[in-house]
């Protein structure tokens, strides 16, 4: 019997974690989300499985390349095809001769799985799906069933008001290969927006649903609540509630559990980390800071006397002495100056992987060298500045080298010194990171904060009007 992992989310909920990793990459208490899924599996005799992937395809693959207990494949997906187009895609249609079983990248649970696929069969549909009582059901899709487990009636997230159930879909699935024929070729199609009200228009009897038993762990890591949930219930679960990592240096300092601590990170004397910390690998964490109840992710530092409480700081991030985060949200590869409060969402352009090297759908129009085109929100140029103390957003947003230009006439001076500060200098970054142009960085990179704005902008004009010669002929 075959099972598909659906790993193909981009992992919204989890910004800024999953710019740099894709979110089955995330590490759960050191491991990645999607390994503890195959694990899983496995542990319920399930070794052939489909993995339906598309950003950072690559750190998946590359992460499994030498596990021997299992079968593993990758079907390449030319776009996103939603849940159930990216299973067809990988060839699990009508022509397969057993039922195979679907379950999220991002769902953590010890229901028995076997007793699942035993009500499947004997349930007689083209679809079981795995239910599960919870307080938001506005969250899930949520069913409600007949005395014999069948499926009277089937909704995708309802507005909170028109919630007729409490039931919700977990994301695991068995599916009938005969179900598969109703999936389009070649068009996005999602098996519980589309899929699961199809089959409920052709009638009763064709979906049933599997409530889990009571005392079942189940939660969906893609948001930070329920990953926090998840850490906690695997500590509970081995016994501890500090877990630390291979490699991990920690001097003079406090860790309340629960905790999580990555590989090759360093925390500094008389720090406090906890409860509900979780540092990736290769962080470091400066003197006579605290941390609580916050994600840090990978390859992030931290300078002395850092305070961050109800926090998410992305990869690749620089904060120096005594910045205080708190309730805040930090992009990847942001520089926070000392002495500096975050207290809201700070953005910068988005560098999709440690190298700096855009990737994806966003990166496509780099191939052509085409400085002139318009850009998604992640890789849009965010201006910030420093005021009383912050960080904060000027409100001005360009996504397009024609609009940075016009934002450059218009921003306050503050934020032009902010994003030009002593051994920085952003708007080179942006133009080598996103579009990719050497000639042009190499001339914008020697423009200093105190020279008249003037001078950087009459150099990108210039360019603009050369490369749209360019275009004309």
């Amino acid at each position: 019997m075959k099972a598909v992992i659906l790993a193909g989310g981009i992992g919204t909920r989890l910004r800024p974690l999953t710019f740099t990793k894709p979110k089955p990459m995330v590490p759960l208490v050191n491991k990645p989300v999607i390994e503890h899924m195959v694990d899983y599996l496995v542990s319920h005799g399930l070794n052939d499985i489909v993995v339906t992937t598309t950003f950072l395809r690559e750190m998946v693959m590359d992460h499994f390349m030498y596990r021997e207990d299992v079968r593993l494949t990758y079907p390449a997906e030319p776009y996103p095809l939603g849940t159930a187009g990216s299973v067809k895609n990988a060839g699990l249609d009508e022509e397969e001769d057993e039922p195979f079983v679907v379950i999220q990248s991002d769902n953590i649970t010890d229901m028995d799985l076997r007793g699942l696929i035993d009500f499947h069969h004997e349930a007689g549909g083209l679809v079981t799906i795995a239910v599960t009582h919870v307080e938001d059901p506005w969250n899930y899709g949520i069913a409600k069933l007949e005395g014999n487990g069948c499926i009277s009636r089937f909704h995708e997230k309802p507005d909170k008001g028109k919630c007729f159930s409490d039931l919700a879909s977990t994301g695991i699935y068995v599916v009938e290969p005969k179900a598969m024929e109703f999936v389009p070729d070649g068009i996005a199609f999602d098996f519980a927006k589309d899929l699961f009200h199809l089959l409920q228009v052709k009638g009763k009897g064709k979906m049933f649903g599997y409530e889990m038993e009571a005392g079942n762990f189940w939660t969906d890591v893609g948001q930070p609540e329920e990953y926090m949930k998840a850490m906690e219930w695997m500590l509970r679960k081995a016994k501890r509630d500090v877990f630390i990592g291979e490699n991990v240096e920690i001097n003079s300092s406090g860790i309340t559990g629960p905790t999580v601590i990555g590989d090759s990170v360093v925390v500094e004397d008389n720090c406090s980390v906890g409860p509900n910390a979780v540092l990736f690998e290769d962080v470091y964490i400066g003197k006579n800071s605290s941390l609580e109840q916050c994600f840090i992710g990978e390859r992030t530092i931290t300078g002395d006397n850092a305070s961050i409480k109800q926090s998410i700081i992305g990869a690749n991030c620089e904060l120096g002495k005594e910045v205080e985060v708190l309730k805040g949200m930090i992009w990847p590869f942001i520089t926070i100056p000392h002495s500096t409060t975050v207290d809201n969402v700070v953005k910068r352009f988005v560098r999709f992987d440690a190298s700096g090297n855009g990737t994806g759908e966003e990166g496509k129009g780099n191939e052509n060298g085409n400085l002139l085109r318009t850009l998604s929100d992640e890789e849009a140029f965010y201006f910030n500045m420093r005021r009383g103390g912050k960080i904060v957003h000027t409100g001005f947003i360009a996504r397009s080298l024609e609009t940075f230009v016009d934002m450059l006439k218009k921003v306050d001076t503050k934020a032009i010194e902010y994003h030009l500060r002593e051994g920085y200098n952003d708007f080179a970054d942006w133009i080598r990171d996103v579009f990719r142009d050497e000639k042009l960085t190499s001339e914008v990179v020697g423009i200093q904060w105190w020279e008249p704005r003037s001078k950087l902008i009459g150099m990108l004009q210039e360019h603009i009007s050369e490369l749209k010669t360019v275009d004309a002929l």
